[in-house]
């Protein structure tokens, strides 16, 4: 009896010893969107002053231990990753806008195919589905501050820190505990074929669930921990199905990971989720939720088994002076690898960073703009910090793209304007960057031929120079059957050759003035009735012009069809001087050509500004301005045909309306679009159509002449709704036109109606 009371005694007396050197470690599992849940579990722990002194992870699990190890309360980790920038850089969600390169045209490509020729042919095809841009950029601006106050040492980080990741190489599990904190846990989130992997010393690293997805022994080998606290976002795989390949590659890829916790000194909180794709972050709030519940229900068994209480305020003062000492992010070097060092100029010089010191903000546009050249494949960026200079390195690990890519697109339609697309792209960098190529479109309607060259000089004022020589044909009736070979006698057709010289210079993110010269031909073959025959010859409408011009465009649209956010602006003026000529059909009554000196300019300013965005409603309006001196040519068919279209509705490119062209007119329409689920669209658009003069038709081989002055107004009106898909939009269409002989048209569409830019554009 005597030594049981002298062993209570001494229980006792270091009871309060033994409450004050206990430490607790959390383990936060992976599942992708699911493992928002551990950011409700912090939540629900700090309110009930349980501590925490050690934080392991994977994957999501990684990313948000890794931001409470910086110092991030649960309550700004919550509003963080509630936001919709959150949710875009963890899917990869970039605008098709930031891909394309401002400096040349957009075209109708689906797909495209980087290869390169040497001595075997290679192509490479994409190591990921979903962009790790936006990610790469985050984690390295989250994480590079943190990262330098430890040190680069986990164990110094606000809490102690470490989270695993996968050799494959070597078939192991890989423990980071030091280095860049945000390429340690890019590296742990990198989902097999959706992310991109990334080396760390060399070696290339995978999701650690692979190998092990709740990683609590890596808790008690590293920290010794007296209480482990784990929190189950996901479960394990069900088994393979002999019919669901995803879930056999899932089996294949992630090891089945053991989810027990001792009783005698740990916890395991489980969320309860429901089923959830990986990547859906659409019930974020309610994945939060629930890991708060979850933990809540856990803290009478944890308040027993962890006697030692957290002070919310200590820790709140501990967590503000840690928060302090981060240093701003300012950079006075960059260091770029991958490249030779003329491509590393070009690189530097497309950054533009000059100053010294350089905070990182103002490089970010930059730095995404120079992700939009085609000729970079891939950059993982990491700031390095010099704790004698107090300022960060940006490192730079440049991966070129191959030299040459192959694009494939068109339009798949219900109606006659199918057509086809390919393209083939050559590219290299030095200390400029070159870029040629061809294209080619076929279709009953279109048909065009394309060769390119293009020069870009980057710097403070960056320019570029742009060599185009296009051949096309637009057969508005009759489809040709043979790539610019004269068809049988058609209704209408629109050839249109010219060679094009542009001098540009780039404003800014998406804006770019230019001046430029062309050279070409265009003609206008028709018949001014429908009565002839096969044996019949057209009438011939031919202009041989010089036109140079000057421009302006800014572009921040969303897509390249069918935009639901950002603004387009377009102003040019263009001069336009050659020689008209008239070539009778064999059915007109005049017998002999005519020709005609004409020079005309052409003004015109185009807004699309979707300018409110309500819930799941974006709003725009659209305003087209075009005022011409040009003059009337000797029939009102050649004469409609040259002056310029209004064509908001994609399908309006391919249709012969004349209720919207006129020399000069003013055009306006509002737009607004639903997006009730991911990836769809419904639109509906209203616009209105006000020409200063309209041309009016007098009759076959009469003159034509001008209408009264702003009389006689139209308008056009179209709903559609659109799927855009991995590779391009679909979309279905009904579509109104005013006074136009069939005022309604149902249009089924799977591409983009995207052609090559026309001299009269």
């Amino acid at each position: 009896m005597k030594n049981t009371n002298h062993q209570l005694l001494l229980i006792l007396l270091f009871l309060p010893l033994v409450a004050l050197t206990q430490r607790t470690a959390v383990v936060l599992s992976g599942g992708g969107a699911k493992g928002l849940s551990h950011v409700g579990v912090l939540k629900a722990l700090e309110e009930s002053k349980v501590p925490i002194d050690y934080i392991v992870g994977n994957s999501m699990g990684a990313l948000v231990g890794a931001l409470y190890a910086s110092g991030y309360s649960p309550d700004e980790i919550e509003n963080f990753v509630l936001t919709d920038q959150f949710t875009d850089w963890v899917t990869g969600n970039i605008d098709e806008r930031f891909f394309f390169e401002k400096s040349y045209d957009a075209n109708a490509s689906l797909v495209s195919l980087p290869f390169s020729i040497g001595k075997k042919f290679r192509s490479r095809l994409p190591s990921s589905f979903i962009s790790p841009y936006l990610m790469d950029y985050a984690v390295m601006e989250t994480f590079a501050a943190p990262s330098a106050v430890a040190g680069y040492d986990f164990d110094r980080l606000f809490v102690p820190f470490r989270c695993v990741a996968s050799d494959i190489d070597s078939s192991k599990l890989v423990v980071l505990r030091r280095g860049q904190l945000g390429t340690a846990v890019r590296a742990s989130s990198t989902f097999p074929f959706l992310f991109r992997p990334i080396r760390i010393d060399g070696t290339l690293l995978f999701d650690g669930g692979m190998y092990d997805n709740f990683p609590a022994d890596v808790a008690v080998d590293e920290f010794h921990p007296d209480v482990i606290i784990g929190s189950k976002a996901v479960g394990n795989y069900a088994p393979p199905e002999e019919t669901n390949i995803m879930s056999q590659v899932q089996n294949m890829l992630m090891r089945k990971a053991d989810f027990s916790i001792p009783e005698q000194n740990g916890v395991l909180i489980e969320s309860q989720l429901g089923p959830a794709a990986l990547l859906d972050f659409s019930s974020a709030q309610a994945y939060v939720d629930s890991g708060y519940v979850a933990a809540m229900r856990k803290i009478p068994r944890l308040q027993k088994l962890v006697r030692r209480k957290a002070n919310p305020d200590s820790l709140k003062l501990v967590r503000s002076n840690y928060r302090n000492q981060l240093p701003e992010l300012l950079i006075d070097t960059i260091v770029i690898t991958g490249v030779n060092p003329n491509q590393a100029h070009y690189i530097a010089q497309r950054l533009n960073y000059h100053d010294r010191y350089t905070k990182l903000a103002d490089l970010s546009d930059n730095y995404l703009n120079l992700l939009s050249d085609d000729r970079i494949s891939y950059i993982f960026p990491e700031l390095v910090y010099d704790s004698v200079r107090k300022r960060f390195a940006m490192h730079l690990n440049v991966l070129l793209a191959d030299n040459f890519q192959a694009e494939f697109g068109g339009n798949v339609s219900s109606s006659a304007t199918n057509e086809a697309y390919i393209g083939i792209r050559y590219r290299s960098l030095g200390k400029i960057g070159k870029r040629a190529g061809v294209n080619a479109y076929y279709g009953r309607f279109y048909s065009s031929f394309q060769a390119n060259g293009h020069i870009d000089l980057p710097g403070s004022m960056p320019f570029y120079l742009d060599g185009t020589i296009t051949l096309s044909r637009k057969d508005y009736f009759k489809n040709a059957n043979y790539f610019f070979e004269d068809p049988t006698p058609a209704f209408l057709i629109n050839d249109e050759n010219f060679a094009d010289l542009r001098l540009g210079h780039l404003l800014g993110k998406y804006a770019k003035v230019g001046v430029g010269f062309t050279i070409g031909q265009r003609d206008f073959e028709y018949y001014q009735t429908n009565d002839f025959s096969r044996n019949d010859t057209a009438d011939l409408s031919r202009f041989n012009f010089v036109n140079p011009y000057v421009m302006f465009e800014l572009n921040s649209l969303n897509r390249k069809m069918f935009a639901s956010s950002g603004m387009k602006w377009g102003i040019s003026l263009k001069y336009y001087q050659g020689l008209q000529t008239y070539i009778p059909g064999s059915n007109t009554i005049k017998k002999f050509a005519e020709d005609t000196n004409q020079d005309f300019f052409r003004a015109k300013i185009y807004i699309e500004n979707y300018f409110a965005q309500l819930g799941k409603f974006s709003f725009g309006f659209v305003s087209d301005l075009v005022y011409s001196n040009q003059p009337l040519l000797s029939d009102y068919t050649s004469s409609i045909l040259s002056a310029p279209s209004f064509e908001p509705v994609s399908e309006m490119q391919t249709n012969y309306i004349t209720t919207y062209r006129a020399f000069t007119y003013l055009a306006a329409g509002l737009e607004m679009v639903y997006h009730p689920i991911k990836n769809v669209d419904l639109r509906a658009e209203l616009y209105g159509f006000q020409p200063y003069q309209r041309i009016l038709d007098h009759g076959p081989y009469q003159q034509p002449s001008l209408g009264p002055v702003i009389s006689n107004p139209s308008v056009l009106a179209s709903t559609r709704l659109v799927y855009h898909s991995p590779i391009g939009p679909v979309s279905l269409a009904l579509n109104y036109f005013d006074k136009a002989d069939n005022h309604f048209s149902v249009v089924f569409n799977f591409g983009y109606l995207i052609f090559n830019r026309s001299a009269f554009d």
